[in-house]
């Protein structure tokens, strides 16, 4: 886990920024609550109660498969753009293959666990989010989003979700 910890609130920031990107450009900004660097660094994002999916026995069964497949594709892309913003973004320099290594260990473990996928439909997965985020977080007019949301975040403390989305509307144009 040494990967994930963060140096400092500059670092704490950029990761968080890099998540609340990513909720955005995979359409998961309804989950979002809150956004705080302040306490445990595993709760900095907020998330509602919807993201925690435990069933519904009024929803059919693909309904559900695919809510719990969502939340599987978002919380793997928190993970991912949390390292690409705090690696390409604020250190501008790219992951190194130990991080990459332990992105695929859990994108596995968690796709084995939560949604039972097969080893192929996991690398598959895998792969796509890796390079889409890959690309996401090199465009330049992201990367000044990021920066700036980050330095925002860093100065507040905490972002409410209508904050966020106001940070984040510029990406919508890009």
């Amino acid at each position: 886990m040494e990967i994930l910890k963060y140096s400092d609130d500059n670092d704490r920031s950029y990761g968080a920024a890099g998540m609340a990107i990513g909720l955005v450009v995979y359409d998961g900004e309804d989950m979002l609550s809150s956004i705080s660097i302040d306490g445990d660094p595993n709760e900095m994002v907020s998330l509602s109660p919807d993201f925690y999916f435990a069933g519904n026995p009024g929803v059919s069964a693909k309904t559900a498969w695919n809510q719990i497949l969502k939340n599987y594709n978002l919380g793997i892309a928190m993970l991912m753009s949390n390292l690409l913003c705090r690696n390409l973004v604020m250190r501008r320099m790219n992951i190194s293959d130990e991080m990459r290594k332990f992105l695929h260990s859990l994108a596995m473990e968690e796709g084995h666990d939560s949604c039972s996928l097969e080893d192929d439909e996991i690398e598959r997965l895998f792969n796509k989010n890796l390079s889409y985020l890959t690309r996401v977080f090199s465009h330049h007019g992201v990367q000044s989003v990021a920066h700036d949301f980050a330095a925002q975040l860093l100065s507040r403390r905490s972002l409410s979700r209508l904050d966020v989305m106001e940070q984040l509307a510029s990406l919508r144009m890009l």
